[in-house]
C-alpha cells in the first residue's frame, strides 16, 4: 500500500510516475507532429497530382464547410479545457495541496517529470 511506504518509497514511486507519464507525454505529442506532418504531406502530394481537383464541387464544398466548422468548434473546446486546466494558479494550487498531502511523492513525481523531459 502506498501509504504504509517510507519517504523514500514515495519520492521513488513518485519519481517513476512522473517519469513514465513525461516519457508518454513526449512519446504522444512527437507521434502527433509526425502524423499531421506526413498527412499534410500526402495531400500536397494528392493536390499536385490534381486527385483533389475533383474534390471541389459545390456539394462537397459545404460538407468540407461543415466538417471544417465541426472541427473548429472541437479544436476551441479542447483549447478552452486545456486554458482552463493550465492555468498557472491552479497548477501552484495542485502543487501546494501536493505538497501537502505527500510531499515526498510529489517532490518524486517533479523529480521523474524533470528527469523524463531532459533524457
Amino acid at each position: 500500500n502506498y501509504g504504509n511506504l517510507s519517504d523514500k518509497g514515495r519520492f521513488l514511486a513518485g519519481a517513476c510516475a512522473g517519469f513514465g507519464a513525461s516519457k508518454f507525454a513526449v512519446r504522444s505529442t512527437v507521434k502527433t507532429v509526425k502524423t499531421v506532418g506526413a498527412a499534410y504531406i500526402a495531400f500536397e502530394a494528392l493536390e499536385y497530382a490534381g486527385l483533389l481537383k475533383e474534390a471541389r464541387t459545390s456539394k462537397r464544398q459545404k460538407i468540407l464547410a461543415e466538417s471544417r466548422d465541426y472541427f473548429l468548434r472541437t479544436v476551441d473546446g479542447m483549447r478552452h479545457d486545456i486554458r482552463t486546466q493550465l492555468h498557472p494558479k491552479k497548477i501552484q494550487s495542485r502543487i501546494k495541496n501536493g505538497m501537502e498531502k505527500d510531499k515526498p511523492g510529489t517532490v518524486g513525481f517533479g523529480t521523474g517529470a524533470f528527469l523524463g523531459f531532459v533524457l
